[in-house]
């Protein structure tokens, strides 16, 4: 298929389709129960930030909060995140990664270095140099 103008938002749909099913594919191997490839950037974030708000989360992965809050209630139950109140300010609840979720931290990135193999495989590093700068000016763009 030829990308261009046209059919770029459908080729990116699918990219991202694709790279969900190879997330799955490779969460089911490896025997990772509770967490889907869509809660990636959540957990991201939480490994990033540490002890974080639901405000401050959904913020910084530019989702609703009440989206956040649906997807931390699951990871919650699956024991990957704890929410707490904030001891000084009783309205701010408090997420952070469990010791499970640390515990899986490396095969998560494990995971996401053969996602990225797969994906920049035969590409020179000018190659994706270039494309990163590209994508970089489509997304500051959006």
């Amino acid at each position: 298929m030829e990308i261009k103008e046209s059919n770029f938002l459908y080729v990116m749909t699918n990219i991202r389709q694709r790279l969900f099913a190879f997330l799955e594919n490779e969460l089911a191997k490896e025997n990772i129960k509770g967490i889907a490839p869509s809660y990636g950037n959540i957990l991201f974030v939480l490994d990033r930030k540490g002890t974080i708000t639901l405000q401050e989360l959904a913020k910084h992965t530019m989702k609703d909060k009440s989206t956040v809050s649906s997807v931390i209630k699951k990871l919650e139950a699956g024991g990957y995140v704890t929410k707490e109140r904030d001891a000084g300010d009783a309205r701010r609840t408090n997420l952070t990664l469990t010791p499970e979720a640390n515990r899986l931290r490396p095969m998560l990135f494990e995971i996401s270095r053969r996602m990225n193999a797969r994906l920049f495989q035969g590409f020179t590093e000018e190659e994706k140099t270039m494309l990163f700068k590209l994508i970089g000016k489509v997304y500051r763009n959006m």
